[in-house]
C-alpha cells in the first residue's frame, strides 16, 4: 500500500472479519435470525448492519460495490429489527458480503494516496475527512463485534 493510513484501514477491516468468522462460524441462516428474550436485534441484522456500514466505508473510498442498496434497505440505521418473520438476506450471503468488502477495500486502498485519504467527503454523517468517516465507522463496527460474541453465546445455549 502506498501509506500507512491505508495500511491501517485494510489491516483493521481484515483483523475484525477474523474476528467475526469465529463469532459466525456454525451458525445457520434460522439461528442467525432467533431473537432474545429481550428486545435487540438478532444476529443476521447486527451483521447485516455491519456490512451496511461498511458500504458506506466503500462508497466514501471510492470503491464500487453492487449490494449497497440491498443492504442497506434491511439494515440501515433505524431499519426494523431482523426475525424469523421479517424480510431478510439469507446469512451466507451476508458472510460473502462481509468477505467481498475486505477484498474491494483492499482494491481501492492499494494506489490511494494519503491526500485522497485527507480530503474532505460529505455523507449523512456530516462532513469530514475520508480517513476520520473510515475510523469513525469503524468505530461503530469494533461496538457490534461485542454484540456479536454474546449473540453467539445465546444461539448455541439455545440448541
Amino acid at each position: 500500500m502506498q501509506n500507512l493510513k491505508a495500511q491501517e484501514i485494510y489491516e483493521k477491516h481484515l483483523f475484525h472479519n477474523q474476528i467475526m468468522h469465529n463469532f459466525l462460524a456454525g451458525i445457520s441462516h434460522a439461528e442467525s435470525v432467533l431473537e432474545l428474550p429481550f428486545k435487540h436485534n438478532s444476529m443476521n441484522w447486527i451483521l447485516g448492519h455491519i456490512i451496511a456500514n461498511r458500504s458506506h466505508v466503500l462508497e466514501s473510498l471510492g470503491a464500487e460495490h453492487n449490494w449497497q442498496e440491498e443492504i442497506r434497505k434491511l439494515y440501515h440505521q433505524d431499519t426494523p429489527p431482523i426475525t424469523s418473520e421479517s424480510p431478510s438476506l439469507n446469512f451466507e450471503k451476508l458472510i460473502e458480503y462481509l468477505d467481498e468488502s475486505v477484498v474491494l477495500l483492499k482494491s481501492v486502498l492499494e494506489n490511494m494516496s494519503e491526500e485522497k485519504l485527507d480530503e474532505n467527503y460529505a455523507n449523512y454523517r456530516g462532513e469530514k475527512t475520508r480517513y476520520e468517516h473510515v475510523s469513525s465507522f469503524h468505530w461503530h463496527e469494533s461496538f457490534h463485534l461485542g454484540q456479536l460474541e454474546i449473540l453467539k453465546a445465546f444461539i448455541e445455549s439455545e440448541r
